[in-house]
């Protein structure tokens, strides 16, 4: 089968918008330092990460701390999350830069966008950019069926779950099939059959939690774009000097003409030349 299709897959916090989660906390008057240093006690004590602040969350709610107490609402909330300079004008000129190219148009080469984040999918469906990607995977929370209201944990994802959704979008495998039946992603797929080779895509991700999604692309000869969030540039250059990245890292500036803007251009580039080279064009 043609895999003329490149991939950009994307964290969500602090990679495309500022943290969701303490953004849904500070906007119903939590304490977020207070937070998330219980949170870190919390993982100290064995506590899974996602899952020690998501029931933290679900206890806040239970107790009317966080109004947002449905997924319907979540969604609603983000709507109002701003996301990084430039991000919502940067998609579409991608996709106009790999559509306009006609080298890319002759090997009929395409580009498609995912979010693969630990944060609350419903916030993250709500958000501006959200119409610009193809599926999104994000941590999810259950309704009671009585009430309406949010009474568990229904999906956590991991630092190490994210890989999973990696090799779905590298099986074509839809958000929606997926949840339906989780082991559809362990099915065997020869190499040649799969939608999207790990080598067509560029993974964007800004912390520690990325580096399993780092290694599996980066193994793969994939692209791995680092971004330096202005409150953890530290943990950005850690991350670059453990080669867990090809480039970067940057800012997290999506603007025309940004460090950023070009180093993705030039892995999408890259990769499109790759297909074209790789393709009987005659």
């Amino acid at each position: 089968m043609p895999q003329n299709v490149i991939a950009i897959v994307c964290d969500c916090d602090d990679t495309l918008t500022a943290d969701t989660t303490s953004y849904l906390l500070e906007q119903n008057g939590i304490d977020v330092g207070e937070f998330w240093a219980h949170n870190k006690t919390l993982v100290q004590n064995g506590w899974d990460p996602p899952i020690a602040w998501m029931t933290e969350i679900l206890d806040l709610m239970k107790s009317g701390k966080v109004k947002q107490d449905t997924n319907a609402a979540l969604t609603e909330f983000g709507k109002t999350i701003t996301p990084n300079k430039g991000l919502l004008e940067f998609i579409p000129a991608m996709k106009d830069m790999v559509s306009g190219e006609n080298t890319f148009k002759k090997a009929d080469i395409s580009l498609e966008f995912y979010i693969i984040s630990s944060g609350f999918e419903a916030i993250i469906r709500g958000a501006p950019f959200a119409k610009h990607f193809e599926d999104i995977f994000g941590s999810t929370l259950d309704e009671d069926h009585k009430t309406g209201k949010i009474s568990s944990i229904k999906s956590s994802v991991t630092f190490t779950e994210k890989t999973k959704f990696l090799y779905a979008i590298n099986k074509g495998i839809s958000g929606e099939r997926l949840r339906e039946n989780p082991f559809l992603v362990n099915q065997r797929i020869p190499l040649d059959m799969r939608s999207i080779p790990f080598e067509h895509m560029v993974y964007i991700g800004d912390s520690r939690s990325d580096v399993p999604c780092f290694s599996t692309v980066k193994q793969h000869r994939g692209q791995c774009v680092g971004i330096a969030a202005n409150s953890e540039f530290r943990t950005g250059h850690m991350l670059a000097n453990e080669k867990r990245m090809t480039v970067g890292p940057y800012r997290g500036n999506y603007e025309s003409g940004s460090d950023l803007y070009l180093g993705t251009e030039a892995c999408i580039k890259s990769i499109g030349y790759k297909i074209v080279n790789e393709t009987n064009l005659d």
